[in-house]
Order: C-alpha cells, then sequence, then structure tokens
C-alpha cells in the first residue's frame, strides 16, 4: 500500500504503469470529466470517475486479485480502511467475474483528502468510502492497473 499527495508522484518513477497512471491523475482535471468508466491503455489501465456520498456504517473489505488499485480523491474526504489480506477475514461474497472478493476483518483507518492518493494491491485488503464524521459528497477517481 502507498498513501500519499499527487504532487509526490516522481517518487514512484520506477513502479512502471501504477507511476502512469499517477502521472495521468495529476495532469488531468477531473472536475471537467464526467461520471463514467474510460479506458487509458485497453484492460492494462482504466479508470472510473464518481461522485457519492460517503457512508459511515460500511463494513465490508475488498480485495482484487488481477488489478491493483489506485484511489484518488478529487474533492472531499472519506475514510479507507486497510488490512494486510493475511489478517484474519471472513469471505462474504466473491465475484471473480468482476474481480472483487468482499470480506469482514479488522481493518485501520486512513483519512483521505483532496489531493490525496492510495495504492493499493492485491496483499491489501480495503474498504473504501466511509464517512469521516457524517456522510458527505466525495469526487474520487479509482484507477485500475492490471497486475503484470
Amino acid at each position: 500500500m502507498i498513501f500519499d499527495r499527487i504532487e509526490n508522484i516522481n517518487n514512484y518513477k520506477g513502479l512502471g504503469r501504477v507511476y502512469t497512471a499517477l502521472e495521468f491523475i495529476a495532469k488531468t482535471d477531473f472536475t471537467k470529466v464526467n461520471i463514467g468508466k474510460y479506458e487509458l491503455d485497453g484492460d492494462n489501465i482504466y479508470y472510473m470517475v464518481q461522485k457519492y456520498d460517503t457512508n459511515p456504517d460500511k463494513t465490508v473489505a475488498e480485495a482484487h486479485k488481477k488489478y491493483i488499485d489506485i484511489q484518488y480523491i478529487v474533492k472531499g474526504e472519506e475514510v479507507i480502511a486497510v488490512a494486510p489480506i493475511q489478517n484474519d477475514k471472513k469471505l462474504i461474497e466473491a465475484k471473480e467475474e468482476k474481480d472483487v472478493w468482499f470480506y469482514e476483518c479488522e481493518t485501520q483507518t486512513m483519512v483521505l483528502k483532496s489531493g490525496d492518493f492510495m495504492v493499493l494491491y492485491p496483499s491489501d485488503l480495503h474498504l473504501p468510502g466511509k464517512a469521516v464524521n457524517d456522510p458527505q459528497e466525495v469526487l474520487k477517481v479509482v484507477v485500475k492497473v492490471k497486475v503484470d
């Protein structure tokens, strides 16, 4: 897992497609991009622009096997709870065709604010979209980077 500010992307130049995705995020004004899903490099890198209200009651973490998640907050703030996939966990649901597995588990929370990003590898369970205090609208970009 990586947690940082988008202006620090030069620290990640050696990360191949992850760096390509971070560079794209840094250069794009997502307030002018419609909500939806877009390809950047076919199925190697694609992204989703999302707008939603955070939820204080979310309790189910997710994991992916085929893609790395880069979660970037454009506007607003949210809690993303994280845990190593090796933690004790209970599988709730698996959607292999969508590359997502849902778990109940103990997590640690981190607050992401406008300009923050988090890189989540297949070894990272994560529970995004939680409210910091009260629900608020968030504009977020999730970039999916295919694992080699």
